[in-house]
């Protein structure tokens, strides 16, 4: 998961479809079948295979599979990179509910195309 993904997230199913994409991706990179990514990280087939198909499961589920295709910490840092362009305050004492929200964060990608 070196590489930049080329993906534009504007709509949550954006979100799962990649998610299900990456995953199988990462699996067939590392070569392993659906059943020997279950034996490694403890998730049903059934569930890996759904995952794959519609990026749907669970937060742990997706976290153990991340785990096994020794992903985690990619994953933890593309996190830490969004959390980043969010402008999140450091200490929740210093957030104001009532400030100016910002506007919506896209990746460049995502503008392509739109006027």
């Amino acid at each position: 998961m070196n590489a930049e993904l080329p993906i534009s997230l504007v709509e949550p199913r954006d979100f799962t479809a990649t998610l299900g994409g990456l995953v199988r991706a990462l699996r067939q990179r590392a070569r392993l079948t659906q059943p020997e990514l279950s034996s490694r990280s403890g998730v049903p087939v059934a569930t890996l295979s759904r995952l794959e198909r519609t990026g749907l499961a669970s937060t742990d589920r997706v976290a153990r599979i991340l785990f096994a295709l020794d992903a985690l910490d990619a994953f933890q840092d593309f996190l830490a990179a969004r959390l980043r362009l969010a402008d999140l305050p450091t200490d929740l004492r210093t957030f104001h509910p009532d400030a100016p929200k910002p506007s919506r964060i896209r990746h460049p990608s995502a503008r392509r195309g739109h006027a």
